[in-house]
């Protein structure tokens, strides 16, 4: 081995919550399929294919890795590509954590719950062998993390907050403040992955042509009020959506220490929901679930 065969970046170690015991209890082939089916959606997801021409043409640079396996799914953003030789590596590292973002609320969205870890490190891989210092702090962080997000090593959140380039930016945005959250216990302490916010940030104002069609037609005033509220339109249906799916899961929670998970991803939900609707719909109401759960 030569000291150009290691990498050195973020690895990030992604468990599909519950995947473990669907594994060891599939008896069938459809039991498996069905498996395979919601393993490859995840990897379509971290591998974060994108529409966006300029995005796409970024990642290829980046040169990641993503593997997929039983329960989990690893992935390895190198920190010196292609890309990071013209940018530096703050703007191509965030765009990709942006995009884990993106891909852990579509999960969500399709009722897949993940925890994660993030570490930087080195990384080695030829053919089937993989040697990984990052991996292996990754995994210590997604064990360690007791809510489903994406936690990060104390190593990466440093390397962001104190990087150069962050004071690029305007004074009136913070990328660090708008990427990460905290989360604090008496036992524990670690910055995550805001993926909500990031989530609502990303949408659009229309769905159909039909919007578009009116858009063009509208005076400018019209055009304003259409884009406002086709905006907060797609605002309330994504979170409708993510709620009934959280409150979904904590009813189907096996045990207490699940459904206290759920508890919290349900208050985290409420709390970024607050500043972006007044729809009750939006919110997660666990009690309300649990009551329509007992009544049958």
């Amino acid at each position: 081995m030569k000291k150009e065969d290691l990498s050195v970046g973020i690895t990030g170690f992604i468990d599909i919550l519950g995947f473990g015991e669907k594994v060891l209890n599939a008896k069938t082939i459809d039991d498996i399929t069905s498996i395979k089916s919601n393993i490859d959606r995840i990897q379509r997801e971290f591998d974060f294919d994108t529409k966006d021409k300029w995005v796409s043409e970024v990642q290829k640079l980046n040169k990641s890795t993503v593997l997929a396996f039983s329960d989990c799914v690893v992935i390895n953003i190198p920190l010196q590509s292609e890309s990071t030789k013209y940018s530096g590596t703050f703007d191509p590292l965030m765009n990709e954590l942006a995009g884990f973002a993106s891909a852990q609320g579509a999960c969500v969205q399709d009722s897949l719950f993940v925890r994660g870890g993030l570490e930087l490190g080195w990384w080695f891989q030829d053919g089937t062998t993989l040697i990984s210092q990052s991996m292996v702090g990754a995994v210590k962080r997604e064990e360690s993390a007791n809510v489903p997000v994406i936690a990060l090593c104390n190593e990466i959140y440093t390397y962001f907050s104190d990087h150069k380039h962050r004071q690029l930016y305007s004074k009136d945005y913070d990328p660090i403040k708008s990427m990460f959250r905290e989360y604090k216990t008496e036992n524990d302490r670690f910055f995550y992955i805001d993926y909500i916010s990031i989530c609502v940030e990303e949408l659009d104002w229309y769905r159909s042509k039909e919007q578009k069609d009116n858009y063009r037609n509208a005076t400018p005033d019209k055009k304003k009020e259409i884009m406002n509220s086709g905006y907060q339109d797609n605002i309330d249906q994504w979170l409708c959506s993510h709620a009934r799916n959280i409150e979904s899961a904590a009813k189907l929670a096996p045990n207490t220490k699940v459904k206290s998970k759920y508890e919290w991803l349900a208050s985290y939900h409420n709390e970024i929901a607050k500043g972006r609707s007044n729809n009750n719909e939006c919110f997660c109401n666990l009690k309300s679930a649990n009551n329509t759960n007992a009544l049958g």
